[in-house]
């Protein structure tokens, strides 16, 4: 049990949708095996994946439902287990797609160039849908480094139907003068900012010097209001753990301090709408 998310905590492409898609299915594989799980290894077992992302909002959001729904047991019945995430899964079904046609509603998307940063499910939605109304502007990607997600995201893009043109985010200001607007979507959305991909800072700044808008792509669930936190959560969002030091300085040079973070708040200020489901 202890091992249950050994693989997911080491994916450092995925966006938060698509991590929370993954513990989901390791849920129900194990609901389906066991007849009972003990609470407190499960617990365990949680609680570690999302000190592991402890800014994807809807890990959080689900972490605390399910335990909720199980704080009085002491076994877990394997198939009360799966019936309790199927249950998430089904009440948050829809909340992308809403969010997706809440934000097309509103936004003019022909002959328009798009701003992407990182890799987000919401970003995929919001193109598969565009792609079903025939509707496609030309996107423009952020490489989003150390990582380099951004090339996953505009594989999932380009492989709709759309014209992709992958961009170092640092050359970003070389190529303003061809975009319209930029998406992005948010891990998680505070009362005055939001917390997205680090490098979502600066090109929201570059989008307001340009003055092209920055929407927000996100669902309700990633709205979180500081009262509903604890003090230890907080801190934990405001004090990412370092990640790899190899991502940056693959021969570990002596007297180099490496410090490689992968998250930033962005004040909500520079955002022209948040649209959500």
């Amino acid at each position: 049990m202890n091992n249950l998310f050994s693989d997911i905590i080491k994916d450092n492409l995925s966006g938060s949708g698509a991590i929370l898609n993954k513990v989901q299915l390791k849920l129900i594989d194990l609901g389906n095996e066991k007849d009972e799980i003990a609470k407190d290894i499960l617990l365990e077992a949680l609680y570690k994946i999302q000190e592991q992302f402890p800014q994807f909002g809807v890990l959080l959001h689900f972490v605390k439902v399910l335990t909720g729904r199980f704080q009085d047991e002491t076994v877990i019945k394997g198939k009360q287990l799966t019936a309790y995430v199927n249950t998430y899964i089904n009440t948050w079904k829809d909340s992308r797609n809403k969010a997706s046609l809440n934000l097309i509603a509103k936004i003019g998307f022909k002959g328009k160039n798009v701003l992407v940063h990182s890799n987000s499910t919401a970003v995929h939605n919001l193109f598969g849908h565009l792609a079903e109304k025939e509707t496609f502007p030309v996107v423009w990607q952020t490489y989003s480094s150390p990582a380099g997600e951004g090339l996953v995201q505009a594989k999932t893009i380009s492989s709709m139907g759309f014209e992709t043109h992958l961009i170092h985010e640092d050359a970003l200001s070389n190529f303003m003068h061809d975009i319209d607007m930029a998406i992005l979507g948010a891990d998680l959305i505070r009362e005055d900012a939001f917390l997205n991909k680090a490098g979502s800072y600066p090109l929201a700044l570059l989008l307001e010097d340009f003055k092209k808008p920055l929407y927000l792509l996100a669902e309700k669930r990633k709205l979180i209001s500081d009262t509903a936190l604890t003090t230890e959560q907080i801190n934990k969002l405001s004090v990412e753990r370092e990640k790899p030091a190899a991502e940056l300085d693959p021969g570990n040079t002596q007297g180099i301090t490496v410090h490689n973070l992968y998250f930033e708040f962005t004040p909500l200020a520079l955002v022209k709408k948040v649209f959500t489901d």
